[in-house]
């Protein structure tokens, strides 16, 4: 399959892949942050820019679309960290979100930024700062780090999901991630060893057999719940987990993790792993596959995984590497006045 890298070169140089998510099997988006420390005369003895002065982009790949309109770009100001999701009610539209709440979304006739959720000193509801965002049973819902979870019902309105849980104690994040079977069969986790259920409208915090912070949750295709906790995978439901070998060495938590053609993927920016045989095992992915480890979206037939050192997915039984970041910062070093620009 033809990605046109020559097209993409000029859209990404001197960005970060951040996130990514898939649309369909046709249209895939990369999420990526501007790399500062590629600007020229950049010293690291500078201090980093506010992240909210960080441009991000949004690229999307649409991978029936010509070459020349294969990279369509939207160039964000003024977000800080952020995420990116796919939302299919009320209308189907990808949503780039950052953790204070605010959002953009596809909009004809203005800017398509979208109001934030007000928050407690505001009189609202959010408490912490947006960590993670997926769709369920076509809206798109987020969890934050004070133990809070929301589902967007239309550009800026969310609602929180159940009802009020404790705050969890000064300098603990929970929750860092959560999924689901359904809208009304979520798992939400983070600091420390903190794990609970959504079920019939109501939460209930889970006992778990480790205080470790849990960095990542699964729910499988096999019905049970997978959850990366320091360099160990549990696995369960309810108040019973069993914790799975480890046979990887892992010197920063998991990511990431999805299940994809019946099996469990997980990634760091350090690698890229599956479950086998009760155990994580190194994927078996070709080398310039590996390299892409940091973030992972599966739909549609489609697995994508993209981070730091590039961007691949697998589709149809067959991988195609979308790019590589050591060719791009090569081509950028050489054509930085070839760059792509935002409108003016």
């Amino acid at each position: 399959m033809s990605i046109a890298i020559e097209q993409l070169k000029p859209r990404i140089a001197g960005f970060n892949v951040i996130d990514c998510e898939i649309k369909n099997r046709d249209i895939l988006y990369l999420l990526a942050r501007e790399d500062y420390t590629q600007h020229v005369g950049w010293s690291e003895s500078r201090q980093p820019p506010a992240e909210r002065s960080v441009a991000k982009r949004l690229i999307g790949i649409g991978l029936k679309n010509p070459d020349d309109k294969k990279f369509p770009v939207t160039h964000l100001t003024g977000m800080g960290r952020s995420l990116c999701g796919v939302a299919f009610q009320p209308e189907e539209k990808v949503v780039v979100i950052d953790s204070s709440s605010k959002a953009w979304s596809p909009a004809v006739g203005f800017s398509g930024m979208e109001k934030p959720v007000a928050t407690v000193a505001e009189g609202g509801t959010k408490r912490g700062g947006f960590s993670k965002v997926k769709s369920f049973g076509g809206k798109l819902f987020a969890c934050n780090t004070a133990r809070q979870v929301f589902v967007r019902h239309a550009p800026g309105v969310w609602e929180r999901v159940g009802e009020e849980m404790p705050e969890p104690d000064q300098n603990v994040l929970s929750f860092v991630d959560f999924d689901g079977f359904s809208a009304d069969d979520l798992y939400a986790v983070g600091d420390p060893g903190d794990i609970w259920h959504f079920s019939s409208g109501r939460w209930q915090r889970l006992k778990f057999p480790s205080q470790w912070g849990i960095s990542a949750v699964c729910c499988g295709g096999d019905g049970l719940v997978y959850v990366a906790a320091g360099n160990h995978i549990f696995r369960g439901m309810g108040d019973q987990w069993e914790r799975l070998k480890t046979r990887v060495q892992m010197s920063i938590p998991i990511k990431d993790m999805v299940w994809w053609e019946g099996q469990l993927w997980a990634t760091s920016d350090d690698g890229l792993w599956t479950l086998k045989d009760d155990g994580l095992v190194e994927a078996d992915v070709p080398p310039g596959v590996k390299v892409c480890s940091g973030n992972l979206a599966q739909r549609d037939g489609v697995l994508l995984l993209a981070g730091y050192g590039g961007a691949a997915f697998k589709r149809d039984g067959a991988w195609t590497e979308i790019f590589h970041d050591h060719e791009v910062r090569a081509w950028f070093q050489a054509n930085r006045d070839k760059v792509w620009m935002p409108p003016q």
